[in-house]
C-alpha cells in the first residue's frame, strides 16, 4: 500500500499540514520523514526532546510523532511540556506496547499511540485519521451548562474552565453529542481514535473516563453533569435533571 498526496486528509488548495517527528533512531526518522513527505507532508525531525521543544517554539506544527525512549528525556515528560503551550495532537511511538504505558502516555496528554515495529502505512494511516478529526469546522456544544468549544479544546462552565487533555475533551464531546445514549467501549475507540477495538481499549476508556469525572466532580466543576457506566454495556451522559426524571 502507498499512500500520496491524493489520499492525504486536507483540500489540495490547503497548504500541507506540517509533521514534526522526533526519534533518536536515525535510520527509523529518516524512514518516515521520507515516507511523509512523499504522502505530501511538511516535516520537521529533532532526535531529542529539547531539540523537539525549539522546534515548536519556533515553527508552526499541525501533528508530532514522538517517541517515548528519548536520550536526554522521557517522552511523556515532552509531552507534557508541550501541553504547557500547546494543543497541538501528539502521536507517541512506543516498544512498551503494555496497558500501564499507554495510559502513562495518554495521561501525559497523547492524542494516539502505535508500537514499535509497526508499517508506514499504519503510522501514516494514523497521523491522517488524527488531523482528520483536529480540522473539523469550528463550533461550540453546549449540554446543561457545560461548554464545549470544539475548535480550540477548551471546556468550562459559567465561565470556570475545566482542564481536559486533548484525548479526554474527545471523549466527552462524543458523550455529549450522544447525551443520554450509551455509547459502547467499541463505538467510543472507532470514534476518538479511528481504531478497530482490542480487549485492552476496555480499561484504557476506563481510565478516561474516571480522570473526566473527576475534573467535572471538583470543586468550580460541572456538578450537574453524570457520566455513568452501565456494566457490560458502556458509558452515558446525561445531566442531574435527566437522572431525577428517570427516576434513577
Amino acid at each position: 500500500m502507498t499512500l500520496t498526496a491524493s489520499d492525504a486528509p486536507w483540500r489540495g488548495d490547503d497548504p500541507a499540514p506540517c509533521l514534526l517527528v522526533v526519534d533518536d533512531e536515525t535510520q527509523l526518522l529518516n524512514l518516515i520523514a521520507y515516507a511523509a513527505r512523499a504522502a505530501g507532508y511538511t516535516v520537521r525531525t529533532a532526535t531529542t526532546g529539547e531539540e523537539a521543544l525549539g522546534q515548536l517554539a519556533d515553527h508552526a506544527v499541525d501533528l508530532v510523532v514522538l517517541d517515548v525512549v528519548l536520550p536526554d528525556a522521557d517522552g511523556h515528560d515532552v509531552c507534557r511540556q508541550i501541553r504547557q503551550r500547546s494543543r497541538v495532537p501528539v502521536l507517541f511511538l512506543t516498544v512498551r506496547a503494555d496497558q500501564s504505558d499507554v495510559i502513562a502516555g495518554l495521561q501525559a496528554g497523547g492524542d494516539d499511540y502505535l508500537a514499535k515495529p509497526f508499517s508506514v502505512e499504519e503510522l501514516l494511516l494514523r497521523i491522517g485519521a488524527i488531523l482528520r478529526r483536529v480540522g473539523e469546522a469550528p463550533k461550540a456544544l453546549e449540554v446543561s451548562g457545560l461548554h464545549l468549544q470544539l475548535d480550540t479544546y477548551e471546556a468550562h462552565t459559567d465561565g470556570v474552565p475545566i482542564d481536559l487533555t486533548p484525548l479526554e475533551f474527545k471523549f466527552l464531546r462524543y458523550l455529549a453529542i450522544n447525551q443520554n445514549r450509551v455509547v459502547g467501549v467499541p463505538e467510543l475507540v472507532r470514534a476518538v481514535w479511528d481504531l478497530a477495538p482490542v480487549g485492552a481499549h476496555d480499561a484504557i476508556v476506563k481510565n478516561i473516563v474516571y480522570r473526566i469525572r473527576q475534573k467535572l466532580d471538583a470543586p468550580g466543576g460541572m456538578s450537574e453533569i453524570e457520566l455513568r457506566n452501565v456494566r457490560g454495556v458502556g458509558y452515558q451522559l446525561r445531566t442531574t435533571r435527566d437522572s431525577a426524571a428517570s427516576g434513577s
